[in-house]
This record gives C-alpha cells, sequence and structure tokens, in this order.
C-alpha cells in the first residue's frame, strides 16, 4: 500500500536574471514500512524535494501525496532528522526529547512513559538530565531520532543524518537504525550521498540525475534481512556499489 507518491513533481526557483529549474516531472513511490534512500549528485536538490514533502514550499508543477491526500504546501504531515541534530541546548535529552509532544498541545503522563522508553532502547536511559554538550556526536544524534519518533507521524524524513559522523560511530549508528526501524516499524525515506549506507539500509534506492533532476534509476536491494556490515564485502554488494556509481558519473 502506498504512502507517499510524487507525481510529475516540478520546481523552479526565480531569480533576478533567470528562472532555475530544479525538479522536471519526477515520480516516485514509498510503500507503508518501506525504507527508501534517494542518492544524487551534489546540488541536484536532495534536500530541496524534503522540503517540499514537508510543506515548506510547493512543487510548481504536479502533486504530492501522503495517505492517497494531496498535501502540497501543507506542513506537519511528517517526521523529520536533519543533517546536524539541530537540538536545543538549553533543554536537557528528555525535554529535546519531549519537544514534538510540547508543541502538539501538551505534555502528558503517557508521553513521558513513551520518552523514557526510548531513552532506554536508545541505551541513554543514564543520560536523560544531561544537555546535548554533555553528549557524543553519536548519542546526540540518537537524540534527535528519538524526537523525532516522538511524534505519531507515519513518514519519517532523514537527511543525510550520519555525515558529520565520524566513520566508526556512522557504522554503529547504521547497525542502531536497523534495529530501531525493524521495531518501530515506521516508512523512511533517507538521503545519503554513501552509496553503501544506501545498500546496507534501504529496501529500494532511487538514484537521481544531475538538474533538471528526474529519477535516472531505480534499484530494488536485493538483500535479505536481517543485514549486518558483513554484506559489504559480498561480490553481490560490490556489484551494485559499481552499478550505481556509474549512474554518478
Amino acid at each position: 500500500m502506498s504512502m507517499l507518491q510524487l507525481n510529475q513533481v516540478s520546481k523552479s526557483f526565480r531569480t533576478q536574471r533567470s528562472e532555475i529549474e530544479v525538479f522536471n516531472h519526477l515520480s516516485l513511490t514509498i510503500n507503508k514500512g518501506e525504507f527508501v534512500a534517494i542518492i544524487g549528485p551534489s546540488g541536484c536538490g536532495k534536500s530541496t524535494l524534503f522540503q517540499m514533502i514537508g510543506g515548506l514550499f510547493a512543487p510548481t508543477h504536479g502533486e504530492i501525496l501522503l495517505n492517497h491526500k494531496k498535501i502540497n504546501g501543507q506542513r506537519g504531515h511528517i517526521s523529520y532528522v536533519p543533517q546536524q541534530n539541530s537540538l536545543f541546548p538549553w533543554r536537557t535529552v528528555i525535554h529535546n526529547i519531549l519537544l514534538p509532544i510540547e508543541l502538539d498541545g501538551g505534555i502528558s503522563a503517557e508521553s513521558k512513559i513513551k520518552a523514557k522508553s526510548l531513552l532506554n532502547k536508545l541505551g541513554l536511559t543514564d543520560y536523560e538530565n544531561a544537555y546535548p554538550n554533555q553528549l557524543s556526536g553519536g548519542m546526540q544524534q540518537r537524540v534527535a531520532f528519538a524526537r523525532a519518533l516522538m511524534s505519531d507521524r507515519e513518514l519519517l524524513l532523514l537527511d543525510e543524518p550520519f555525515g558529520a559522523l565520524d566513520a566508526l560511530t556512522r557504522l554503529d549508528m547504521q547497525n542502531w537504525l536497523l534495529d530501531i526501524w525493524q521495531t518501530e516499524q515506521r516508512t523512511v525515506f533517507m538521503i545519503t550521498h554513501s552509496i553503501e549506507e544506501a545498500l546496507l539500509l534501504a529496501d529500494r534506492i532511487y538514484v537521481l540525475s544531475n538538474k533538471p533532476t528526474t529519477i535516472a534509476k531505480e534499484i530494488s536491494v536485493p538483500f535479505t534481512r536481517p543485514r549486518t556490515q558483513s554484506i559489504r564485502t559480498t561480490a553481490a554488494f560490490q556489484s551494485l556499489v559499481n552499478e550505481i556509481y556509474k549512474e554518478l558519473t
């Protein structure tokens, strides 16, 4: 069952001198419970695509459907984890996590229980009353994920969430995300610049072209779940890495 659909979406921005066409009749579908990754050349508009899905601005043409309802230019329908964790330094871990509930109308006893349960799943129980500057980069990003998961929004957008982490922490966070996704059963749409990360995490991958951007290739990832980092060493994995790399160059 499809959850998110982009139908013939185009987007242009007008400057003083010209009009820049970012997307040209882009169409894609994400099904309920899927983990879909999107990868493309730098500057092709990946973050702009997420901003349209999140309702920060509407497409110039085409439509965005969430659960078959048009949401062009509408906010409040998705959860979002940005490239930087965007935690408020003056709020403790627990109060950063509870922020979406606070903004939606008020913190209840049930929401506090849910927040503490998430902290336990993330291995952060002992840091409930800590401040962001007392956490490592990986721990801060886990708090950012927990904040997004506190929302009841079914669709979770991840905009290069591990890009600022060192290589070892990134590997650890990839494993952690696989576990959390399988437990939470959310629908995930993720931007990444890493071909290997996309193949490790996703059910399907959309490869974008250069501007004006459209879908260059759609790949169904053939590896069974649960997955571990060991699949990176297989011939099938490396073959797909090379296939996607050729599309990007």
